[in-house]
């Protein structure tokens, strides 16, 4: 699979690269397309993410853990919940930083090392997105489709965030360092060693990013939302689901 998993990186790489110019996304029909994308992006994660969920405990539970964890309960669980604070906390800093300069500088934009900070947190939530690759898609070529289909819309609607959020910085710097991120945890993946439990934490963190991201950059606002749409994304992941998992 080291072909095709190296193919689907560079899919990635590409998406970020050029999803600037997807003028598609500048017209009204980007709402029905956003809610298709989140519709699909939420089945993924609890009929795919949130399951592996116990398989990770059962890793957790039986590897010899640091002294301060062994005594806490549903550690993995724990994880999924620091990558919701992680990129919750980093969501807020955006915006306070946002309203502070539109109100004193009549800037639209955050600060540059608010931009700095959001770049570093996206680039691990893409440092791990190419780590978990092959663990998250196994052996089966259709798993690999299904990640790259629902990764790459993912990657869309926070690239499009990111674009309008940060303008010129995101254009010139950000978009580069979100492509080889994910480059650089495939290569890792490849290049260290890497365990069980390594991949049970990094997949718990992942799914609550995930899960955070979702909720905040890809479901339209409800006036200009499409439930025929997100309907039709969900049902759509679940079936390609249903036939390969």
């Amino acid at each position: 699979m080291f072909y095709l998993s190296l193919a689907i990186i560079i899919g990635f790489m590409i998406v970020h690269i050029f999803t600037n110019y997807i003028k598609f996304l500048d017209r009204k029909p980007k709402d029905r397309l956003m809610s298709f994308v989140s519709g699909g992006s939420i089945a993924y994660v609890f009929l795919h993410l949130v399951p592996e969920l116990t398989h990770y405990q059962e890793v957790a539970e039986g590897a010899q853990l640091p002294v301060w964890m062994e005594d806490l309960d549903y550690v993995t669980y724990l994880a999924t919940l620091a990558g919701i604070v992680f990129f919750y906390g980093i969501n807020q800093l955006n915006e306070k930083s946002q309203e502070k300069n539109e109100r004193e500088k009549n800037i639209t934009r955050p600060s540059r090392p608010v931009f700095a900070l959001e770049i570093f947190g996206f680039s691990l939530y893409n440092i791990l997105i190419g780590y978990l690759l092959i663990d998250l898609s196994g052996e089966n070529a259709p798993d690999y489709l299904i990640y790259f289909i629902v990764f790459s819309f993912h990657f869309i609607a926070n690239n499009r965030v990111l674009h309008l959020t940060h303008e010129d910085l995101y254009t010139n710097i950000g978009r580069w360092v979100l492509a080889f991120s994910v480059l650089t945890g495939w290569l890792i993946y490849y290049l260290t060693d890497t365990t069980e439990l390594n991949i049970a934490f990094f997949s718990a963190f992942l799914t609550g990013g995930v899960i955070l991201n979702i909720l905040n950059d890809e479901l339209p606002a409800e006036k200009n939302s499409s439930f025929p749409s997100f309907v039709a994304g969900l049902a759509f992941i679940t079936a390609l689901l249903q036939l390969i998992l």
